[in-house]
C-alpha cells in the first residue's frame, strides 16, 4: 500500500496515518494482493463532513486508487473518521460496494436508493458497517499504538 499526502500534513501525522492504514487494512483483512496494489491519496483539510472516500479510475470493477479527505481536528476523531473512510476502501477495493449511474450493488445485489437522502445514507449497509466498525477500529489502534497517540499529544502540549 502507498499512501501520498498533501504537503500541508505535518510529518508526525503522516507516521501516524502511516500506522493507522496499515492496523486498519490488516483488522479488515485485506489481501495482500489487494494491500500491494493500493493507492491512498490523503488530504488533511476543512470541508463539508468529517471525512470523505472517493474512488479514483471509476467505474473500474475493483478499484486500487482512492483519495480521502479528512477534516483537522482532535486527533482521535481524525483517526475514527479515517478508519471509517478505510472500511470504505475495503468495501470498493475488495468488490462489496460498486456505485454505478442509477444505483449501487452491495455484495453482488441492487441497492435501490428511496426519495429520502438521508434515511438512504444511514441505512446503505455500507455506512452501517463503516458506522459499526469504525470506533473499534480506531478503540484497538490507538490501544496498540498508544506511545505514537501520546507523542503527538505531547507534541501538541509544547507547540
Amino acid at each position: 500500500m502507498k499512501i501520498n499526502y498533501t504537503n500541508r500534513v505535518k510529518l508526525e501525522l503522516r507516521k501516524i496515518l502511516d500506522s493507522a492504514a496499515q492496523f486498519y487494512v490488516d483488522k479488515l483483512d485485506i489481501s495482500e494482493k489487494i494491500q500491494e496494489n493500493l493507492l491512498i491519496n490523503v488530504f488533511v483539510r476543512k470541508g463539508p463532513d468529517r471525512g470523505a472516500c472517493y474512488v479514483n479510475c471509476y467505474p473500474k470493477r475493483l478499484p486500487t486508487e482512492f483519495d480521502i479527505e479528512l477534516y483537522p481536528c482532535e486527533l482521535s476523531e481524525m483517526l475514527s473518521s479515517f478508519a471509517h473512510e478505510m472500511i470504505h476502501v475495503k468495501q470498493f477495493a475488495t468488490g462489496e460496494l460498486r456505485v454505478l449511474p442509477k444505483c449501487s450493488k452491495w455484495n453482488n445485489q441492487i441497492w435501490q436508493a428511496g426519495s429520502d437522502e438521508l434515511d438512504n445514507y444511514y441505512d446503505s449497509p455500507w455506512e452501517i458497517e463503516a458506522y459499526g466498525r469504525e470506533e473499534g477500529l480506531y478503540v484497538r489502534f490507538a490501544t496498540s499504538h498508544s506511545e505514537l497517540i501520546e507523542e503527538w499529544n505531547d507534541g501538541q502540549e509544547a507547540s
